[in-house]
């Protein structure tokens, strides 16, 4: 565990279902105070995205996590009133899709009085790819990003959510069209450790998805003026994670009635290709 990365939690094998469980607060996990909408803590939907990555590996370790798809983020998972949240991951292999994983991520939070029932919630939900290792796409072209902004005001918006120093990836920025935003982001808080927390690591770094699709965030606060929030990943690719800088491109595919629907990709210092995310959409709030 550090301050960075979520972890899961002990695991229960029943008819083919595995289920990790944990209790989690802003004390086992305390890169939530860096991460306050509307005053409250929430766990970041990429972060989601990662605790799949984790638990499908676990279930496979033999294989490497390749992708996912049809992701949505159900309900915010908030934290309030000191409370903390009963976190499961469940994942059952159905052998209806060779490789694919489906995988869930629910809560359950104490009730506010007594003789109440708990509050019982599903956050997240999609599948995850795990296959043997491929050799990545073509190369991209390395970036020359001096004189660019400061990405660090880009995390002032919007004004509801505020990020600390786990999630102060973003270095740099440039907007070259009003759809399209580059980014170079790098290892928060920790650049001598690199995205992973330890090398073996299972799954997907979830600080690096969050750098990564934090980009495309910022375009739609930018595009829209407004908060939004994400829904759904349609898919994604991370073809490997680099020790140091990633440079990023978040281009805005549609818009309609407040739904903005992002392609990004990202690359190293040496264009070698990190991640592909389809369809990242995001809904405004009014």
């Amino acid at each position: 565990m550090n301050g960075f990365e979520p972890w899961l939690g002990d695991v229960t094998v029943s008819e083919g279902l595995w289920r990790f469980a944990r209790s989690m607060d802003v004390q086992s996990d305390p890169y939530l105070r860096d991460h306050v909408v509307e005053g409250l803590p929430v766990f970041p939907a990429a972060y989601l995205v990662g605790l799949m990555t984790q638990a499908a590996h676990r279930v496979l370790p033999h294989l490497q996590v390749q992708g996912v798809r049809d992701v949505r983020f159900i309900q915010a998972a908030r934290f309030k009133d000191h409370r903390g949240l009963t976190f499961a991951v469940t994942v059952k292999p159905s052998g209806t899709a060779p490789g694919w994983l489906p995988v869930e991520i629910s809560s359950s939070m104490a009730p506010p009085r007594a003789g109440l029932p708990p509050i019982l919630r599903t956050h997240a939900s999609g599948e995850v790819l795990l296959g043997v290792p491929e050799a990545p796409p073509g190369r991209f072209q390395p970036l020359d990003f001096s004189g660019a902004a400061d990405y660090a005001e880009l995390y002032a918006l919007p004004r509801e959510i505020q990020h600390g120093p786990a999630f102060l990836a973003g270095l740099r920025y440039r907007r070259p069209a009003r759809d399209q935003l580059l980014a170079t982001v790098a290892p928060p808080g920790r650049p001598q450790l690199g995205w992973r927390p330890a090398p073996d690591a299972p799954g997907w770094p979830a600080t690096l998805l969050n750098a990564v699709l934090h980009v495309a965030f910022s375009l739609g606060v930018m595009s829209s003026e407004r908060t939004v929030l994400p829904l759904a990943l349609e898919s994604a690719r991370l073809h490997a994670v680099p020790p140091g800088e990633v440079q990023v491109w978040a281009r805005r595919k549609t818009s309609q009635e407040g739904r903005h629907v992002f392609h990004v990709a990202s690359w190293d210092e040496r264009g070698q290709p990190v991640g592909v995310f389809q369809g990242f959409a995001v809904q405004e709030v009014p």
